[in-house]
């Protein structure tokens, strides 16, 4: 239970921070719009998608952004990183966005370095970040 509601909480905080969020990433000047998206699946052959955070840019590129709540580095493993880039997949193909895609992730602490993470993430914000 402790776990669940430190990870809402710490995504409730981000969503409250998304100018802090932005001037991490560098992008604070660029003209956005915030959103959550979430995509249900028409049939069983459709597959769903939840984004935590979407940074829709006036510059044609759009930041996924996915909260996550960590004691330490937050480590990204073979599956993690098949569910991030199946959830871009799917943002593109709803979408019918020709934008640029930014998989980005908050955390608490950081993405620890690996092979996944190297593929699959694009930009990382760590909670420091959101209290500067």
């Amino acid at each position: 239970a402790w776990r669940a509601w430190s990870g809402y909480a710490f995504e409730a905080i981000c969503h409250k921070h998304v100018t802090r969020i932005k001037r991490a990433l560098g992008i604070e000047a660029v003209e956005t719009t915030e959103s959550s998206w979430r995509h249900r699946p028409a049939d069983d052959d459709d597959r769903g998608a939840e984004v935590d955070l979407v940074i829709d840019r006036r510059d044609e590129t759009v930041n996924l952004c996915e909260m996550k709540f960590c004691e330490g580095d937050f480590v990204i493993d073979k599956r993690y990183a098949a569910e991030l880039q199946a959830k871009r997949d799917t943002f593109r193909r709803v979408t019918k966005t020709h934008k640029a895609l930014f998989t980005t992730l908050v955390t608490t602490h950081g993405v620890a370095e690996g092979r996944h993470a190297r593929d699959v993430v694009d930009a990382q914000v760590t909670a420091d970040a959101l209290f500067d």
